[in-house]
């Protein structure tokens, strides 16, 4: 840049010291002009012996003052004198008239001098030297303060014949140097007229400089990148050098003939050569002859057209030994699109392919375990499977077998309790049978309860429950146990909602079993039922249930352990299975809930769980009380056959319905059992599982596919597990009821088949004393009882029995029994609450 500006301004230099020039050499040519213009004057002048002029305009001089003077009147009436000027005096005349208008200064000098005002200065005196010595014409440009300088020249004066007059006296000769004429001229005037061309050269360089200056600095920029560029593609080519150097893959370079260019160190190390061996060398040393030429046609053809390929490849080192090495090749192209180089970086996979080979092994062999595991595991669910079915039979068969001889003790029992001939000693003995037939039934329930809880086929049935009312029953229910062990029964209830949404038969058995452990293990004191509900948004409810007695209690470490399935803890003397807890937690789980007690011996026991729940708003309207139980009336007589092989069975059947008058037929096997439909189509049949020559589920799917007359069908077996009651309803029975069962269970079965509403204990027509004695009581106290007898609710109707004590106790103890045993169409229909609403 600097180099280039010097240059500019040398030029500019160069063109103004020529301008300089130019002007000096104009101001030469017409300071010559001007002297050859006075001398041609002068001669002109010489040649016609002089001039005359007007006075006024007679140039000031003293010589002129002896001239010739002449008064001449033209042809105006003007006057004017004229004087005779000599040649001299003319040329002196006109110098005199340039140095004012045009600012030259011409004079005439010489080393004769005439006149003093013309003695030649010391450059006139030089120029006349060099004149005298032959010169033409002698020029220099001098330097004047103040201004650009000084154009100097001066032309000889030659002696000739005309000078000789006036200048006779100088001794001269003819042709000799008589003086010169010297003029002046400023060069101000010259080098201002060049100012234009002098900015416009300034201009024109100052461009100059500016674009060159650009290109200096453009070209300068581009060759700093193109020398950064290299120097980055240096760096870069001796970092990826040391990189594939450094680099534990082997690399190698080739040129588009495949002609090895450069490998690095870890190439030498796994073929074994030295690098000055393989430099310049084919790759096609390095094949192990294992790949055909397909191969490795495919492989060029791919890395030509795609750029690029990978893949594994088997090699041989130098020392022959063949290894698989994973490589990948790269085609490197040029600006004009054709390959220049091809780049591979390749590993050696020979521990690879062993871990894979050592792999592949392993897997097989894992795959052969697998295979034996899975036949054993096969076996073994099998055997599960097989184990489980033959638990699910025994269950069937001990059900069964159990629940056949079970059901004629209770039944009978229960005819017999009927019979006012007994004794007081015999009705304690049969109070003893049925009290142990029905424990007998609690454990055999609980057995295939635990059983259907196991096997995930325990459903829960959720649908709209009063709580208070439900849990006033289960209370109830409990009390008379209670009230036998002289223990105090409460209930406390708080925020409860009125109606929620749970399965009241869980709920109800949950507390039953709770509240029958608590009367079994409390010697003495109370046991209390404690509800509460929390309200957690969304309509929704935490319902908490405490069961807490003030019995033998529990020690820290059996807590855990009650709920376990057949353990009891302390001595046997209580009884029962050890199932009871283990059923209850179970169903909590099921409900979302867990349960959990606080126990210490000898401060009682506190059962709780908390489960959630949904609040309804809106409940649905309770079903309207049944109608009263009634004999069937004479002209309706219904035929039942009873098909089971145990005789007891079908007497206890036969005794419940034939004084309520049904005609009763009965078979022992299925044989007897077609031939008695076949004579005497029945409304109803009640069916035996397991009989001498079949199953009942065999012969309601023959009989529904083959029987014209279609009877009710209701199995009635000992078979209680939940699949049987399954089969049966899918092979086309109609009801289902277990073994043993209670004379509620068949009179329910008749009424939903039949149509026909039964008479049943307990719900018997109130005598007509019952009525008159309601009738009697005051009108405030009929409507308490008869609202409270509408709500079931244990605290309202015990409240209602207080106030009837008041005016009837022997009425109002009637009352407290009749709902006591639950006998409540009995207790409807002696206030009236049924035939009102029928």
């Amino acid at each position: 840049m600097a180099i280039w500006t010097l240059l500019v301004l040398a030029s500019l230099l160069a063109q103004r010291e020529q301008l300089n020039r130019n002007a000096s050499a104009l101001a030469r040519i017409d300071a010559v002009a001007n002297l050859k213009k006075d001398m041609a004057i002068r001669k002109w002048a010489s040649g016609v012996g002089g001039v005359f002029i007007r006075e006024e305009h007679v140039p000031s001089q003293n010589s002129l003052e002896e001239e010739e003077r002449f008064t001449v009147k033209p042809g105006t009436d003007e006057q004017f004198r004229i004087v005779s000027v000599t040649p001299i005096h003319l040329l002196l005349a006109i110098q005199e008239t340039s140095n004012r208008g045009f600012g030259h200064k011409e004079r005439l000098t010489s080393n004769q001098l005439r006149n003093i005002g013309n003695r030649p200065d010391e450059w006139e005196s030089q120029a006349l030297a060099a004149l005298s010595q032959g010169a033409e014409m002698v020029t220099e440009t001098q330097p004047k303060k103040g201004s650009h300088g000084l154009m100097r020249a001066m032309l000889p004066m030659k002696m000739e014949e005309e000078c000789l007059e006036c200048h006779r006296d100088t001794l001269v000769p003819v042709g000799g140097l008589r003086g010169g004429a010297s003029v002046s001229i400023d060069l101000n005037t010259y080098r201002t007229a060049q100012e234009p061309t002098w900015r416009a050269l300034q201009y024109w360089h100052g461009g100059i400089w500016t674009f060159g200056a650009a290109t200096i600095l453009l070209l300068h920029f581009f060759s700093r990148r193109r020398a950064l560029e290299r120097l980055y593609q240096d760096e870069m080519r001796r970092e990826n050098e040391m990189a594939f150097g450094a680099m534990a893959e082997g690399a190698v370079i080739t040129d588009a003939e495949g002609t090895i260019l450069w490998v690095n160190d870890a190439f030498c190390t796994i073929f074994g050569f030295r690098r000055d061996e393989v430099i310049g060398q084919n790759p096609r040393i390095l094949k192990s002859g294992l790949h055909d030429q397909d191969f490795y046609r495919q492989l060029w053809h791919n890395l030509t057209q795609n750029g690029h390929w990978r893949g594994e490849i088997w090699n041989r080192r130098k020392n022959g030994e063949i290894f698989p090495e994973e490589i990948s090749m790269q085609a490197l192209r040029g600006p004009d699109g054709r390959i220049r180089r091809y780049i591979s970086i390749f590993s050696d996979i020979t521990q690879r392919k062993k871990a894979e080979q050592e792999l592949a092994d392993y897997r097989e062999h894992l795959e052969e375990l697998v295979r034996q595991r899975t036949e054993e595991l096969t076996v073994a669910r099998d055997q599960a499977e097989a184990a489980n079915r033959s638990k699910s039979t025994f269950l069937a068969n001990m059900s069964h077998e159990l629940r056949t001889p079970l059901n004629a003790v209770i039944g009978f029992s229960r005819l017999m309790e009927k019979d006012s001939s007994l004794s007081s000693r015999q009705q304690g003995n049969l109070e003893i049978i049925n009290h142990s037939g029905h424990h007998l039934l609690t454990l055999i329930n609980d057995i295939l309860e635990l059983s259907k809880i196991e096997s995930g086929k325990m459903e829960i049935a959720i649908e709209e429950v009063a709580l208070a009312e439900l849990l006033t029953q289960v209370v109830d229910m409990m009390g008379l146990r209670a009230e036998q062990a002289g223990l105090t029964l409460r209930l406390e209830m708080e925020n409860l909602p009125a109606v929620v949404m749970l399965d009241p038969v869980i709920i109800r058995q949950i507390l039953l079993n709770l509240l029958s452990n608590a009367v079994k293990f409390t010697p003495q004191g109370e046991i209390v039922v404690r509800a509460e509900a929390v309200a957690t948004g969304d309509n929704r409810v935490d319902l908490s249930i405490a069961v807490r007695d003030s019995g033998i209690g529990i020690a820290p470490a059996d807590c855990e352990r009650i709920f376990s399935s057949f353990e009891q803890v302390g001595s046997n003397q209580h009884g029962g299975t050890g199932l009871g807890l283990t059923i209850s937690r179970n169903y909590v789980h099921m409900l979302g809930g867990e349960l959990a007690v606080e126990s210490a011996p000898g401060h009682g026991s506190t059962f709780h769980f908390t489960i959630p729940a949904q609040r309804v708003d809106t409940p649905q309207l309770p079903a309207r009380p049944p109608e009263i139980a009634r004999k069937l009336p004479v002209d309706r007589r219904c035929r039942v056959l009873i098909v089971d092989d145990g005789q007891a069975a079908r007497l206890l059947v036969r005794s419940l319905l034939e004084p309520l008058g049904f005609t009763i037929d009965e078979a022992a096997n299925l044989a007897e059992a077609a031939t008695a439909l076949s004579k005497t189509p029945a409304d109803l049949v009640f069916l035996d599982w397991y009989l001498p020559d079949g199953q009942g589920i065999d012969f309601i799917t023959r009989l529904r596919r083959d029987s014209i007359d279609q009877p009710r069908i209701v199995m009635l077996t000992a078979n209680a597990l939940l699949e049987a009651r399954e089969a049966a309803l899918a092979a086309g029975a109609d009801d289902f009821v277990s073994k043993p069962f209670e004379e509620g269970d068949i009179f329910r079965a008749i009424e939903q088949q039949l149509g026909i509403c039964l008479s049943s204990p307990g719900n018997e027509n109130p005598p007509p004393s019952d009525i008159q004695e309601f009738s009697r009581l005051s009108p405030e106290t009929r409507k308490r009882l008869t609202e409270a007898a509408i709500s079931l609710s244990a605290t309202e109707i015990e409240a209602a029995l207080s106030q009837v004590a008041s005016e009837n106790p022997r009425f109002a103890e009637h009352l407290s029994a009749l709902c006591r045993d639950r006998h409540y169409q009995t207790l409807w229909k002696t206030l009236g609450i049924l035939d009102n609403e029928q």
